[in-house]
């Protein structure tokens, strides 16, 4: 396959700009995705985005983001068929997924979660995986995750638990390098001792990314360059690996602007350079695993199970307070806080993409402080979502809720809202209002009040769904008004 990137619109530019240097774009499905809410497709793709995706240059690689596989939640029906129909379509020759967890049967986690590394744990999550290479009509590999909890006694070395869940699942490897040197950064196995446990034949892919320090934790932020040290790591790293297809920068759109589509144009021009290292068909070591010295994943002397293990840190990391020992025992780890606050920043940027204004208005006339307390209390009464849509609908009827007394703010809301329905149904849908709306949305739009207050009446408008419709939040371009109506 060769040298690609994580693809984003905000990419765009150096794409048509340099295609030669792309000749793989790696695709996260549930990113383009709309949940309907709606049987029996709860989740759709718009047709332009799939013309879109298939025009640009390069072979496609599929990575989902959606259906983590080192949970014992199983496979979501609905996911599974739009991920059959998106790799079919793009022609992608394996799909990726992580060895991670997101969900209880209870609620979201809004983060991928490490799993228990037991025996127990690799047996839950080869089934997993094995429900992923039923259903789906290529190969799967599987992503070495990030962990910022500290190594707990009783569980496996990260290295082995890998390895284990990887030969017994008879699965290909996407080697996170970054991920490996967070874990050595952040007080877990070298990356050393991680990679001399791995079958390295496996690997299929690697990942390369940039990180960022936050509360004494190195962060897997994909937040702009390959950290010096980490380069020179994969310089040694890949000569080893005989069947590798793939290297992949990962860039998170939100940092795009902010380090410059030249960066991200040099850091590919170093990828292509670490590609030129392969050595494919050199014969791997052969690595045998003793049994494993555990004792079921015991957290202060007691067995944990891997559903029981899920619940409890996902539990905490959403802000939860459980009241037993084993609980006590978690909550001590500055991990689990580390994820809470990334948790509520990822939750945060959910809500202030999708509803824009609304949040605009909130932020300007009520102070950034207020938002953030009015956005804390939400999250304390109210488990994440995997997908902007219902976040948002539960955080409408939260804001419904409070009464808040702000002018116009629940108009604004009901005119985002009625954005992100046509978006799903698209269906034309009339928002009406009793001032002239368009000075109040320009101005928010531009990231202030309106200068002066708007004209009284009966307005409306209404939202078409053939009009654009900005990713970051509305285009005023895709709303017709009509003024007065009867």
């Amino acid at each position: 396959m060769g040298v690609g990137i994580t693809y984003s619109p905000e990419l765009e530019p150096l794409l048509e700009q340099r295609p030669e240097l792309f000749p793989v774009l790696e695709i996260e499905p549930q990113t383009m995705w709309i949940e309907t809410g709606q049987a029996p497709r709860r989740y759709r793709t718009l047709e332009k985005v799939f013309e879109r995706l298939a025009g640009l240059p390069g072979k496609k690689l599929v990575h989902s983001v959606g259906i983590p596989v080192g949970g014992t939640v199983r496979p979501d029906r609905g996911q599974l068929e739009l991920l059959r129909q998106t790799i079919n379509r793009l022609g992608s020759p394996w799909m990726s997924e992580h060895l991670s967890f997101n969900a209880t049967p209870e609620f979201h986690t809004g983060f991928f979660l490490p799993p228990l590394q037991t025996l127990e744990g690799v047996e839950t999550a080869v089934r997993s995986i094995g429900d992923l290479q039923t259903a789906l009509p290529v190969p799967i590999a599987v992503e070495t995750g990030v962990n910022y909890l500290r190594p707990r006694p009783g569980e496996m070395e990260d290295g082995e638990f890998v390895a284990r869940v990887i030969e017994t699942a008879n699965c290909g490897l996407l080697l996170d390098l970054h991920n490996l040197w967070a874990n050595q950064l952040n007080g877990r196995q070298s990356l050393e001792a991680y990679l001399s446990r791995l079958p390295l034949d496996r690997v299929w892919e690697i990942h390369l990314a940039g990180g960022m320090k936050l509360g004494g934790f190195w962060l897997d932020a994909h937040s702009g360059e390959i950290p010096a040290p980490l380069f020179e790591l994969a310089k040694r790293v890949i000569p080893t690996l005989p069947n590798l297809k793939a290297i992949i920068f990962e860039i998170f759109p939100s940092f795009i602007p902010v380090v410059g589509l030249d960066l991200v144009r040099e850091q590919i021009e170093r990828l292509h350079e670490l590609w030129e290292l392969r050595k494919p068909g050199r014969p791997s070591q052969e690595i045998s695993y003793p049994v494993p010295k555990t004792n079921g994943g015991a957290i202060g002397g007691t067995a944990v199970s891997p559903s029981r293990w899920e619940w409890l840190l996902g539990s905490l990391v959403i802000g939860r307070s459980l009241p037993d020992e084993i609980a006590r025992e978690l909550t001590a780890d500055p991990g689990v806080q580390i994820i809470n606050r990334l948790i509520q920043e990822f939750r945060a940027s959910m809500i202030v993409s999708a509803i824009r204004l609304t949040s605009r208005l909130m932020m300007l006339a009520l102070g950034p402080d207020i938002f953030r307390a009015i956005l804390a209390d939400f999250w304390s009464k109210a488990p994440p979502h995997q997908f902007s849509t219902t976040e948002v609908e539960a955080f409408a009827e939260y804001l419904r809720s409070l009464d808040l007394q702000l002018p116009q703010l629940l108009k604004v809301l009901e005119f985002e809202r009625a954005v992100i329905a046509t978006l799903i149904d698209g269906q034309p849908r009339l928002v009406r209002f009793d001032i002239d709306p368009f000075p109040l949305l320009r101005a928010l739009a531009e990231g202030h009040l309106p200068d002066v207050p708007s004209q009284p009446g009966q307005y409306e408008i209404e939202i078409a769904p053939d009009g654009p419709v900005a990713v970051s939040g509305v285009d005023l371009d895709s709303t017709r008004s009509t003024l007065p109506f009867h």
